[in-house]
């Protein structure tokens, strides 16, 4: 779970002029060496100004190309919804998502396309608390809020674990972070799309939600339908904290779906699964509470961990038994392997403290990170879970129970001449990004370290198998762990990664911003983590935002230095001379 969303948000800027610059430096000397590209701007240039927005842009941009060009669609903190010319940056047209009078919009989530029409969820706030959370339908084509889909205000009220008592969806407690997904099933017109919720800071009571919506139903027969089912990750009326921590940092309720990049949906033939990885909290078989966990879920949002009844017999949340959680299908419960070394930050708060209750007490929640499938040579598929505590799972996709590697990729934040300056950042929130080198499977995942002695950045891993069973490899991390720039770079959230290949020679690059407060992007060759291109931007970048690449163009959210204003940034990825 967020400890306080807007932390993750805050961002020192100041007033810096733009500047581009191309490079060619290789990471290693043994490597080949790489295209070398620059980064020009598009816009904002000296003749074609920002389009600006009040607040930051916390959702990642998208692209629509229904409307027979590029058009990139931002999505405001403030509900303004904004389409701007991909090729200029002009704005098109802009609409504010419908709210109450008197009440403002507040808009995190990554919006959905189906389509020309674009599904939206946002909060409505009044003095500043959190009273409704609606989902709307902008129709693409006619520029205006969709008259086939009457604005939708999400409820809900599920049965609680003790089979008594209820659990009701808390709005000013649920905040919408999660991208917006949509899945198609054989039959339907529209599909579904699912709207997922933790919360943004430590009050109680929070839960993880997800409600399916039925767009057809929607479309056909307005709001009273449009919810086809609703999914509660810890079924607790009451959430009693106890140490005085907060309740992101105790063992109860929580399950928050927040990671920005969303739950994941895979097809698998006709049907389709989600993939939803949960936050704080504890998993406890026996009360239905799925936190700290990844959930694999069926349409209908039907969920049942396929665990072993027997094994799993007096299940102890703080120290679950091996057998049982590997006998689990569909639940993957997070743990260290006899051969890693127990979590001990240097503050010393888990020296007492189990592998979960560590995860706990210090926010290192599993939740903070999506998922990726990846199918290996031999035809089976593995999933790559990046944990917040600098972990790295790499998990049977058939089967959840199946751990099969745990790679610590990036140290502890914290040393004992050099605390950690926000404990609760952890260091990995991202989502892997993965494409393969002579058919061999390349994840790379995204590292921070808010202190001064670790080194951080870009670490790619290579899945092999070997005498049966895949593990993971490390290929290379970028920049150099030995250099003093990779304890100067990435000491707090930079962007999704994302890969592209803009180059005459085909090869995949892995494109980052990193947040220094000034943004820089990076290309680094994924099959050897040489540095191909460097380039600062105008304004601060945007943490945990997925730029968009595309037809050669990079697009980027950012916030613009010295105001309290947000835009976004285009650079053409060319070949340096």
């Amino acid at each position: 779970m967020i400890a306080n969303s807007y932390r993750f948000f805050a961002v020192a800027t100041t007033a810096l002029s733009l500047i581009t610059i191309g490079y060619s430096a290789v990471f290693r000397a043994d490597a080949d060496k790489p295209e070398s590209f620059k980064l020009v701007s598009i816009f904002p240039s000296e003749t074609r100004a920002a389009v600006t927005f009040d607040g930051s842009i916390l959702a990642s941009p998208l692209l629509d190309t229904s409307q027979g060009r590029p058009l990139l669609i931002v999505a405001a903190s403030n509900g303004i919804i904004a389409v701007q010319d991909a090729d200029t940056g002009a704005l098109e047209w802009q609409i504010a998502v419908p709210v109450p009078d008197g009440q403002q919009a507040e808009l995190a989530s990554t919006p959905a396309l189906v389509g020309d029409k674009l599904v939206v969820l946002y909060q409505c706030l009044e003095q500043g608390r959190r009273t409704k959370h609606r989902i709307a339908v902008i129709d693409l084509t006619r520029r205006q809020v969709h008259k086939n889909f009457p604005v939708l205000t999400l409820s809900a009220e599920q049965p609680a674990a003790d089979g008594v008592a209820t659990v009701k969806f808390n709005p000013p407690t649920a905040y919408s972070h999660a991208a917006v997904k949509h899945a198609m099933k054989p039959g339907a017109e529209l599909g579904y799309v699912y709207a997922s919720f933790g919360n943004a800071g430590d009050e109680q009571p929070f839960h993880g939600w997800i409600f399916e919506i039925d767009m057809d139903a929607w479309q056909q027969q307005g709001v009273k339908p449009a919810v086809s089912s609703v999914l509660v990750t810890t079924p607790e009326d009451k959430c009693p904290t106890t140490t005085g921590y907060g309740g992101t940092t105790e063992m109860i309720c929580g399950g928050g779906v927040w990671t920005p990049a969303g739950p994941q949906i895979y097809q698998a033939g006709d049907d389709f699964e989600l993939l939803a990885p949960t936050g704080n909290g504890q998993v406890d078989l026996a009360r239905r509470d799925y936190a700290n966990a990844v959930m694999r879920l069926k349409p209908g949002l039907q969920f049942d961990p396929g665990c072993d009844a027997r094994l799993c017999a007096n299940f102890n949340p703080g120290n679950p038994s091996a057998d049982c959680i590997a006998s689990c299908k569909n639940l993957f419960i997070p743990r260290l392997p006899d051969n890693n070394a127990p979590l001990r930050p240097h503050g010393g708060e888990c020296d007492d403290k189990t592998f979960w209750e560590c995860l706990a007490r210090m926010d290192y929640d599993l939740g903070a990170n999506a998922p990726i499938k990846v199918k290996l040579e031999n035809g089976s598929s593995v999933l790559v879970q990046p944990g917040k505590e600098g972990g790295v799972y790499l998990i049977d996709a058939d089967h959840l129970g199946t751990q099969y590697d745990r790679l610590q990729i990036v140290d502890l934040c914290g040393a004992a001449d050099d605390g950690c300056a926000l404990v609760w950042r952890g260091m990995i929130v991202t989502q892997p990004v993965m494409a393969y080198i002579d058919r061999t499977p390349v994840v790379v995942i995204a590292t921070f370290v808010s202190d001064k002695t670790h080194p951080a950045g870009l670490v790619a891993l290579k899945i092999v198998i070997e005498n049966g069973r895949p593990q993971f490899k490390r290929l290379w991390q970028f920049p150099d762990p030995k250099s003093p720039e990779a304890v100067r770079t990435f000491r707090s959230h930079p962007s999704l990664p994302v890969i592209a290949s803009p180059g005459k020679k085909g090869e995949p690059y892995v494109w980052v911003v990193d947040i220094e407060p000034r943004g820089v992007i990076y290309g680094v060759r994924l099959k050897d983590g040489a540095r191909a291109a460097k380039g600062f931007m105008q304004g601060a970048g945007r943490p945990l935002s997925a730029p968009v690449i595309h037809d050669n163009k990079i697009y980027i959210a950012s916030n613009e230095p010295g105001t309290n204003k947000s835009m976004m940034e285009a650079y053409r990825i060319e070949l340096a001379d």
